[in-house]
């Protein structure tokens, strides 16, 4: 039922538009006019205003031919640095970058696959119910997009965000919550030639506390991570300030709890062993969510995959999506794998046949 040239051809376009976090612009506009095209009704969200941005979220509507419930399809307009100047180009089986970039199949496959299901519908006149579309802007930046949209904008109560790793067919049923960890560390300034023991030295603080802690995979559903430690000055001076950025994440709230009261307690005693101190910001990201084998999107998607007859598989994943929000808020929602690999690396790609299980499968999602 799809036309697989005209979605190859969507999904490299879509890739060639330039579309980082917060320069999403050239995006929405191409976007939205498709949309448009396509008979929906188009609203933009302030959300570029209140997070310094040049785009908001967009809400698309279109009325259903026949009775039945709406549903939601959501996918994210952003894609990782490097970004800009994307050449994608068919090699083989797969489509590809020229590798000095990324390719942004995440989430340009999903954006081409609704665009494509919504054609198939359209030119075909397939009776469908109700649908709404959200893309959202800076998802990269820890659903900063979603955390911003106003839900109550949303109908639907059954939703399927496009945007995971892994073969068409997987169907993720649970994700974690994320927090992030902003520390400065403060020691005291002094010559490091002529009086280093009269100074407290802010970078070895963190560097102590780092090595102090529990890192990378905790358990199976706990994470950690240090991003970045930054401070700058001169060799000759005892550095007095250096910040580090780091995350835990956790599929149980309360072993993240704990993972993040344990990094913070570690560099307040280290800092206070060392005679310096930490100032700790802590920030929520998102909630966790986890979704029976009976919640609709759960039982509509798999039967749709079954349809087209790729393997079905229920999975949990250490990344947050706009679902994450999306469940938080009363919209039950799965994340559906679109076939892309190696993803936020220049070695990004896409099966072709992959893209065109996955557009195919929108399409059974809609007319199951």
């Amino acid at each position: 039922m799809t036309d697989r040239q005209r979605l190859h051809a969507t999904f490299m376009e879509l890739c060639s538009i330039d579309s980082e976090p917060k320069n999403e612009r050239p995006m929405a506009d191409r976007l939205t006019g498709i949309l448009r095209g396509l008979g929906f009704s188009v609203t933009e969200d302030d959300t570029g205003r209140k997070i310094g941005g040049n785009a908001g979220n967009l809400i698309a509507r279109l009325d259903g031919t026949r009775p039945g419930a709406s549903l939601l399809f959501s996918c994210h307009m952003d894609r990782v640095a490097p970004g800009v100047g994307v050449k994608p180009r068919i090699e083989g089986d797969y489509i590809i970058s020229d590798g000095t970039t990324v390719l942004g199949a995440d989430d340009a496959a999903g954006l081409a696959a609704i665009i494509e299901g919504l054609t198939v519908i359209r030119e075909q006149n397939i009776l469908h119910p109700p649908l709404e579309i959200v893309f959202t802007v800076a998802e990269e930046l820890a659903l900063t997009g979603s955390a911003h949209l106003d839900s109550s904008l949303i109908t639907s109560r059954c939703g399927f965000v496009l945007d995971a790793g892994g073969p068409v067919g997987e169907i993720v049923v649970q994700a974690p919550e994320q927090a992030k960890i902003n520390a400065v560390f403060v020691g005291r300034s002094a010559h490091a030639g002529f009086a280093p023991e009269e100074g407290i030295s802010a970078i070895q603080m963190a560097a102590l506390a780092i090595t102090r802690m529990k890192l990378l995979r905790i358990d199976p559903e706990t994470t950690a991570n240090i991003g970045s430690i930054q401070a700058m000055g001169p060799t000759n001076i005892v550095c007095d300030r250096c910040s580090l950025q780091a995350e835990a994440r956790s599929l149980d709230p309360q072993k993240l709890q704990a993972q993040v009261e344990g990094m913070v307690q570690t560099m307040k005693s280290v800092a206070a062993e060392m005679g310096g101190t930490v100032e700790v910001e802590i920030q929520r990201c998102y909630p966790s969510y986890q979704l029976d084998g009976d919640a609709e999107p759960v039982r509509r998607s798999a039967e749709a995959a079954a349809r087209i007859g790729v393997p079905v598989r229920f999975k949990p994943t250490g990344g947050g999506s706009d679902a994450n929000h999306y469940n938080n808020r009363g919209i039950p929602a799965v994340v559906l794998s679109c076939g892309y690999e190696k993803v936020h690396t220049t070695g990004e790609r896409i099966a072709l046949e992959q893209l065109d299980l996955l557009a195919r499968w929108v399409v059974e999602i809609i007319t199951g």
